[in-house]
C-alpha cells in the first residue's frame, strides 16, 4: 500500500471554541474570578443558600422596609426616586410569580 501526503488540511486540528471566556465547568463548579475571601463565599454558598437564594432575601426585606415606611407616599422623594422604588417593587412582584 502507498502513502499519500497531502498538504491540505480539511478539518481544523482543534475543535475546542470558547463560548464563554473565563468560565470552566467542572460538573457543577463554575468559576467567576478572585475573590477576597473565597472560603467565605464558599461556606455561604454551603450554609446559607445560592446567591440567587441570598438576593431574593433581600429583596424581600427592602420591600418590607419600602412598604412600612410608605417610601411611595412620601413628599420629600422626587419622582424619578419613586419611579425606581416601583421597578425594583415590580420585579420583586415577578420573581414573586415565578417562585
Amino acid at each position: 500500500m502507498e502513502y499519500v501526503y497531502m498538504p491540505i488540511q480539511m478539518a481544523p486540528a482543534n475543535l475546542s471554541q470558547p463560548i464563554l471566556p473565563n468560565w470552566a465547568f467542572s460538573l457543577f463548579n463554575v468559576s467567576l474570578g478572585a475573590s477576597s475571601n473565597a472560603s467565605v463565599e464558599l461556606a455561604a454558598l454551603q450554609k446559607v443558600g445560592s446567591y440567587g437564594k441570598q438576593l431574593g432575601h433581600l429583596a424581600e426585606a427592602l420591600e418590607t422596609v419600602i412598604t412600612k415606611l410608605r417610601l411611595l407616599e412620601n413628599p420629600e422623594l422626587s419622582e424619578d426616586d419613586k419611579d425606581t422604588i416601583r421597578v425594583f417593587l415590580g420585579d420583586v412582584a415577578a420573581v414573586r410569580k415565578l417562585k
